[in-house]
């Protein structure tokens, strides 16, 4: 695992570090960024106020269900991946929340455009992007931890919806902040993205 150092690649708003995760997170950087150009132009002229203020309610609750939960999540991943294989907390409901959260989040961008088509075009990218990142990081931890990954896959079957279970949490956890402050780093480039779409809406809607 590549470590987080200050030796990065900024674009735009959002740090990446140099890993073999890069070229997926530019590839939805560059999804997010045609995302916003394309709000400003393409969808409906007009849509009734019923569905404008229900869409935007509940992309502006799904992009922040996904912020927190990738927050949450980091606190058990950060620092962790590949190196060990982690199976508490959020992945011992799923085995990937954090992508799972990512498609939350998309389908949150999506619906503020107010636009089906280009909610349904988001949403079905980035979870190409998802799906076959879990299953290239399936293949490794298989390949890694080959006894463990077995037990996890048996013990936590679902990849991408958590199970309704209690969980125990472990007592203590090893966080590297420095690691870890990516996860906020993240969040707030995803609200300015979400502003982003937002602003591009309304350009394109005019007054409601």
């Amino acid at each position: 695992m590549t470590p987080y150092t200050p030796d990065r690649i900024f674009l735009g708003f959002i740090a990446l570090t140099e890993s073999a995760s890069t070229p997926r997170l530019r590839a939805t950087f560059a999804i997010y960024l045609a995302l916003v150009a394309a709000t400003a132009v393409v969808g409906p002229d007009a849509v009734p106020k019923t569905w404008y203020y229900l869409s935007g309610a509940l992309g502006f609750m799904l992009v922040t269900l996904a912020c927190l939960g990738r927050i949450w999540t980091s606190v058990f991943i950060a620092g962790h991946k590949d190196v060990e294989l982690v199976t508490t907390g959020p992945y011992a409901r799923c085995r990937h929340p954090l992508y799972a959260c990512s498609i939350l989040g998309a389908l949150g961008l999506g619906l503020t455009t107010r636009s089906l088509l280009l909610t349904g075009i988001v949403v079905v990218l980035i979870a190409a992007l998802v799906i076959y990142a879990a299953s290239c990081e399936e293949q490794f931890l298989a390949d890694a931890f080959p006894d463990q990954f077995s037990a996890y896959v048996i013990a936590t079957p679902n990849m991408w919806w958590p199970r309704s279970r209690n969980t125990a949490l472990p007592e203590r956890l090893d966080v590297q902040p420095a690691v870890f402050r990516k996860a906020f780093l993240d969040a707030g480039s995803f609200f300015l993205l979400y502003l982003l779409v937002a602003l591009a809406a309304e350009y394109r809607l005019g007054p409601v």
